[in-house]
C-alpha cells in the first residue's frame, strides 16, 4: 500500500447486463468485504440495484438472493413487475442511505425520449415491436433510431439544486430507477419521470464510465458482465479499455474470463445454479482485484468509514 493511494478518488462504473449483472454484484460484494468503496458510483439498468446496495454497504448482505428471487418471478409476473417489486422492497433502505450526508455520490443513467413521436411509440402498443427492432439493429450496427430519438440523461445524487442538472432525489428515486431498466421488448409498463418518457439506459449508456470520470476521480473501476470488450452502450459506440485514461482517470476493467452463458446465465434467462456460480465467480474476481490493487484500499478508507455509518443507519 502506498501513501499516494490515500488521496486518490475512486469511481466505480457498473455496466448493465440484465441477469448477467449477478457477476458485477459478486464483484461489488467482494469489494465491500475488503473495504474498497468508491467516492462515486455510476449505474445503469440492471446495475442500479447492485450499485446502489454497494454504495450503502449492503451488497454482500443481499448477495445472490435478489437474483434468484427475481429470476424465479420473471416468468410468472413479467419483468416490469419484478423490477417494480424490487424497488418497493429495496427502495426504503436505498432512499435513506444514498442521500445521507456521508454517502458517496451516486449516478443513475437513463435514456430520455427526445420527441413526441418517439414518446408515443415507446409509451404505447408499438413499444415491444420497436424494442425487438432495436435489438436486431445492435447486430446490424444500426444506431440511427437511437441517435435520432434518445439522449443519455444521468441523475446524480449530489447535483446542486437549481443548477440546471437533473438531480436524483428521494422523491424521484423510484421513477428514475425503474426508467433506467425499461427495455422496450420485455417491459410492459411505460416509464416516465416528471411526465416525460424514458427508456432503458443501455440503448445510450450501459456503462456510465465517462460520467463517473467527470466527477474528478483518479481511478475508474469499470465492471462488465461479459468477457468481450466493454462498451459504453449496446451499439458499441465507445470501448472502455483496461489501462486507458478517460477524463483524467486511470481505467481498470473487471470482467468475467468466460461467457456466463456457459454457466447457465444469459441476459434474459438463468438457472439457479448458474446464478450462484456466476455470483461466486464475481466474488473471486473482486478479491483478486483487491489483492492486485491493495493501494486502493487505503484510498477507500475515508469512504469506508462513512459507508459503515450509512449501513448502520439503514440496517
Amino acid at each position: 500500500m502506498t501513501d499516494a493511494g490515500a488521496t486518490e478518488r475512486i469511481g466505480i462504473a457498473v455496466a448493465s447486463g440484465m441477469l448477467k449483472g449477478v457477476y458485477g454484484h459478486g464483484v461489488l460484494s467482494a469489494f465491500e468485504e475488503r473495504g474498497l468503496r468508491a467516492d462515486v458510483y455510476g449505474t445503469a439498468s440492471s446495475s442500479v440495484l447492485s450499485g446502489g446496495l454497494a454504495a450503502v454497504g449492503r451488497a454482500r448482505r443481499t448477495g445472490v438472493d435478489y437474483w434468484l428471487k427475481a429470476t424465479a418471478a420473471a416468468a410468472e409476473k413479467g419483468m416490469s413487475a419484478v423490477v417494480l417489486d424490487s424497488i418497493e422492497e429495496y427502495g426504503p433502505v436505498l432512499r435513506e442511505g444514498l442521500f445521507a450526508a456521508a454517502a458517496p455520490e451516486f449516478l443513475l443513467a437513463t435514456g430520455k425520449v427526445t420527441n413526441a413521436a418517439a414518446a408515443e411509440i415507446t409509451q404505447g402498443s408499438g413499444a415491444k415491436a420497436l424494442g425487438r427492432d432495436l435489438l436486431r439493429n445492435v447486430f446490424a450496427g444500426d444506431r440511427s433510431w437511437v441517435a435520432e430519438n434518445l439522449a443519455t440523461v444521468v441523475f446524480p445524487s449530489r447535483a446542486e439544486p437549481g443548477g440546471g442538472e437533473p438531480r436524483l432525489t428521494p422523491e424521484n428515486y423510484d421513477a428514475v430507477s425503474y426508467a433506467s431498466t425499461r427495455m422496450l421488448h420485455a417491459w410492459s409498463v411505460p416509464a416516465e419521470i416528471d411526465g416525460e418518457a424514458y427508456v432503458d439506459a443501455s440503448y445510450t449508456c450501459s456503462c456510465p464510465a465517462r460520467e463517473v470520470a467527470a466527477k474528478g476521480v483518479d481511478v475508474l473501476i469499470a465492471i462488465g458482465s461479459d468477457p468481450f470488450p466493454l462498451f459504453r452502450d449496446l451499439y458499441a459506440s465507445e470501448e472502455i479499455v483496461d489501462g486507458s485514461v478517460i477524463g483524467g482517470a486511470r481505467v481498470l476493467v473487471v470482467k468475467p474470463a468466460d461467457d456466463l452463458k456457459n454457466l447457465g446465465v444469459d441476459y434474459a434467462s438463468a438457472t439457479a445454479d448458474g446464478l450462484v456460480k456466476a455470483y461466486e465467480i464475481g466474488l473471486e474476481a473482486g478479491h483478486r482485484f483487491a489483492d492486485a490493487h491493495g493501494e486502493l484500499l487505503v484510498g477507500a478508507s475515508t469512504t469506508t468509514a462513512a459507508n459503515n455509518g450509512v449501513q448502520e443507519a439503514g440496517a
